[in-house]
């Protein structure tokens, strides 16, 4: 947790500094020369880029422009030591956030020790990160406490729960930490660097777009603001409450099936393939629960991301799972399009959907599949 915190928090701007014509960087470590190497290291729209110059009598510079602030990353190698296995070279850096800003760096022997100055943005996140520690610092006192537990404790359910209810607290005290810092810091690079960092697995993506519209529309617009956004619209197309996207792709007889033939129905889509053994060891808990509740009207369509060369394989697995549900599939593996549409990076997944056409639930494995029908279905009987 701590990690992700201290990433995110790496970064602020006021965006005036951009006003400036490009940056330069001037490093003084100790008397350090040939073949002492700098390197910088920048991310350029999704590319890295890296710039090297040699050290003369512990000096080096580098210049550039930057057309919105960005993570950097500054390493000192002090030697011309290739790298071999089991062999360590002594390369030592800093991290810092890059605008177009006069940096000076100056240290007696290392990077790691050096005092940085000039770097507005890196000093305010510093700051920003002294304000969230005491949060961190609840948080590793939580995993303290597990570490120095008796091994029966850690067997205790009740225990463990209790504890992971104080963790969960604790992650809520720092994501609204990291909103508040946002809502009150429109302008400022480090909004986007901190909302982005509270963008975790089954993040509220709708309450987060709200958020991330507040932020002032030129850093939105910047590179880093853009991937932040589209991250943000990608989650929440399948965000629980937004309407499944509709998709339409061939049975095993080639018949083409829409998700919108199931409209009316609770249906669960469920992505899998014949060659994924947790799928396949998934596929008995599904079962059971469609024959429980197809009377009902529980529904299935199951999506498959076999390639169009393991057809056969895929009829095949079908069969021995006794899959009694319609199957579909366009036969392009990991390109599956239905796949695509919902983000599918791994399976078993699945999206369970109402008869209004949203998604409800997701994920659903196992006793948390059965228990979720039978709320639906058992509950709504009563």
């Amino acid at each position: 947790m701590k990690t992700l915190i201290i990433g995110a928090v790496a970064a602020l701007c006021s965006m005036s500094a951009t006003a400036q014509k490009g940056y330069t960087i001037k490093g003084q470590i100790g008397k350090l020369g040939k073949p002492a190497k700098a390197f910088l290291l920048t991310n350029k729209e999704g590319k890295q880029v890296l710039d090297s110059v040699p050290l003369v009598n512990g000096s080096f510079t580098f210049k550039g422009h930057v057309d919105a602030p960005m993570e950097a990353t500054l390493r000192l190698k002090h030697d011309d030591a290739v790298e071999i296995p089991g062999k360590r070279i002594k390369i030592d850096g800093l991290s810092l956030i890059l605008d177009n800003e006069d940096i000076t760096i100056n240290g007696k022997d290392s990077l790691k020790t050096a005092e940085l100055k000039g770097s507005t943005q890196t000093a305010e996140s510093r700051r920003v990160d002294d304000l969230l520690r005491p949060l961190y610092n609840k948080m590793q006192a939580l995993n303290k406490e597990y570490q120095d537990m008796p091994e029966a404790k850690k067997q205790d359910r009740a225990v463990v729960m209790d504890l992971e209810k104080r963790a969960q607290e604790v992650e809520k005290e720092i994501v609204d930490a990291k909103i508040n810092y946002v809502k009150k810091n429109p302008d400022n690079f480090m909004s986007l660097m901190a909302l982005n960092s509270t963008l975790a697995p089954g993040f509220d993506a709708v309450g987060m777009e709200k958020i991330y519209q507040t932020i002032n529309p030129k850093l939105r617009d910047s590179y880093f603001g853009k991937e932040v956004g589209l991250r943000i619209a990608t989650f929440k197309k399948t965000q629980e409450g937004v309407e499944a996207q509709d998709f339409t792709q061939p049975d095993v007889d080639g018949k083409m099936v829409k998700l919108s033939d199931y409209r009316g129905k609770y249906v669960l889509i469920d992505f899998w393939a014949s060659w994924c053994a947790p799928c396949r060891r998934e596929n008995p808990n599904v079962v059971k629960v469609y024959e429980q509740y197809k009377s009902k009207g529980f529904e299935i369509l199951g999506v498959s991301l076999d390639k169009a060369a393991d057809k056969a394989k895929w009829i095949k697995a079908i069969a021995d799972d006794k899959l009694t549900w319609k199957q579909v599939s366009d036969l392009k593996g990991w390109e599956n399009d239905a796949a695509a549409k919902y983000e599918v990076k791994a399976i078993p997944m699945n999206f369970l959907i109402d008869p209004s056409g949203k998604i409800i639930a997701k994920e659903l494995r196992g006793p948390a599949l059965e228990a979720k029908i039978k709320e639906i279905f058992d509950g709504r009987a009563k």
